[in-house]
């Protein structure tokens, strides 16, 4: 069970609201980056880092999708 609950988008600043939004756009959800939100220079980073590895990434996007259906699989996760 997480120890910190995702916060609710009314519940942070603009900048990290902006992220949310466009990892849901992507992704479908934005749970980690609210996660992330307690501390919002951990939350901004770790999206800078993500998408610096969406851009320069060579892996075909369903080979990405599929390890990530794969590991959340292993770790009991709803994806």
């Amino acid at each position: 069970m997480a120890r910190l609950t995702p916060l609710d988008l009314h519940e942070v600043d603009d900048d990290i609201r902006a992220i949310c939004l466009e990892s849901e756009r992507s992704s479908g959800t934005s749970g980690t980056t609210r996660t992330l939100a307690h501390h919002p220079p951990v939350a901004k980073a770790v999206a800078a880092m993500r998408k610096a590895i969406a851009k320069e990434s060579v892996l075909d996007p369903t080979l990405v999708e599929l390890v990530r259906l794969t590991v959340a699989r292993r770790n009991a996760c709803q994806y």
